[in-house]
């Protein structure tokens, strides 16, 4: 979808920005406070402006939403750079360490991404916002890999960027529904990610990533 949420505009004057970066603030004060729902007319109250202006701004509450998570994102994730003095899957685990860190330290935010990445609303473009934003660095590094050959002959690195950012929303929503506690977030999250990633890889890197997920799959056991 190619639809560009209003939430994304650029703004003529520093005025209307802080306006939007200051909205964008207080909906995440009142997300980390109320376990991720509030009424737009509240927010509108908490930001002095009118109720009207939050829906010319943003949209929808869920873009609103959306951006606000987004936001929080881009500001707090480790990167994901591909380097020659690190393993495969240690680099992976650095960049999902971060991702769970952050999930923890904003619980709230976490559990309203997965519900709004899997939004079903078809018109919704709430979750290619949050695909995007997940994807960007993600993708990159998977390129740097196949420039360096380190990816097996067939595989194809926008696939593997797209599917593996799924599979991490998949995780942490059945994480968010309590689907399994909190102590085995991390090691799922690795255990799936690196099981994705294993078979697009050249067979010495798979066999990397396939020995760290017997470690991960025990300490899960532990866990269990």
């Amino acid at each position: 979808m190619n639809t560009k949420s209003s939430g994304e505009r650029q703004y003529a004057s520093e005025a209307m920005a802080k306006r939007r970066s200051d909205i964008l603030e207080t909906a995440r004060q009142l997300l980390s406070e109320q376990e991720g729902q509030f009424r737009m007319r509240e927010l509108a109250s908490k930001s002095g402006v009118a109720l009207a202006t939050l829906y010319n701004i943003f949209g929808s509450q869920n873009e609103l939403i959306g951006q606000a998570v987004i936001g929080a994102l881009r500001d707090n994730l480790t990167s994901w750079k591909v380097s020659d003095d690190v393993s495969i899957p240690d680099q992976i685990e650095r960049r999902l360490e971060s991702v769970v860190g952050e999930i923890f330290r904003k619980p709230a935010y976490a559990r309203k991404m997965a519900e709004l990445y899997f939004l079903p609303d078809s018109q919704s473009v709430v979750s290619d916002l949050l695909h995007k934003v997940s994807l960007e660095e993600v993708s990159l590094a998977i390129e740097r890999l196949a420039e360096r050959g380190m990816l097996a002959e067939d595989s194809d690195p926008d696939l593997i960027a797209r599917e593996m950012v799924v599979i991490q929303y998949a995780v942490v929503a059945r994480w968010a529904a309590g689907k399994f506690p909190d102590e085995q977030l991390m090691t799922r999250i690795k255990h799936v990610t690196l099981g994705h990633f294993a078979g697009s890889l050249v067979p010495e890197l798979a066999d990397t990533c396939r020995k760290r997920m017997s470690e991960l799959r025990a300490e899960l056991g532990k866990l269990s």
